[in-house]
């Protein structure tokens, strides 16, 4: 089950993994083949090789069937097993955003609950994207956007267990 709610300037999700938080923290970090989608026009539907590197300033990138490089996102910060909060370099129209300055934002908490995990995922600076910022934010609201995300983390789960 996906929630979510927005204001002028974020997104809000929370989802259910299916795994202890340290092994959902490398679900998504470790193993992001497992659930990403590409969100390039150029890449979608294509079968890719992602990659997160797990360090600040590290590269969220994924690799073609040509070798080409498209880098989605900057980490930030991020604390094992805790959260990851990224610089989201993609543009509303499918291209890479190469400063990650003029990026939106993505935070991912990883919440302990028992033995499942709650995904808390909170998407902000859309004002980075220009003035159409507010339609990105509400199309990354629609299912193709981060509820696409996360169900495919919570199936990647699923069949990890």
């Amino acid at each position: 089950m996906t929630e979510q709610t927005a204001t002028e300037y974020e997104c809000r999700f929370e989802s259910v993994i299916a795994l202890p938080r340290p092994k959902a923290f490398k679900l998504v970090v470790d193993h992001p083949e497992l659930w990403w989608t590409s969100p390039f026009k150029k890449t979608r539907g294509e079968r890719l090789d992602v990659s997160i590197d797990p360090f600040i300033g590290g590269a969220c990138y994924q690799l073609d069937g040509n070798g080409q490089q498209q880098v989605w996102g900057t980490v930030l910060s991020i604390e094992e097993p805790l959260y990851l909060r990224i610089a989201w370099q993609v543009s509303q129209a499918g291209e890479q955003i190469a400063d990650p300055a003029a990026a939106s934002r993505v935070m991912i908490n990883f919440r302990e609950a028992s033995e499942v995990t709650r995904l808390e995922v909170v998407h902000s600076k859309f004002l980075r994207h220009g003035e159409s910022g507010g339609d990105y934010m509400r199309e990354m609201m629609q299912p193709d956007g981060w509820p696409r995300i996360l169900k495919n983390m919570s199936d990647a789960a699923k069949a990890m267990r």
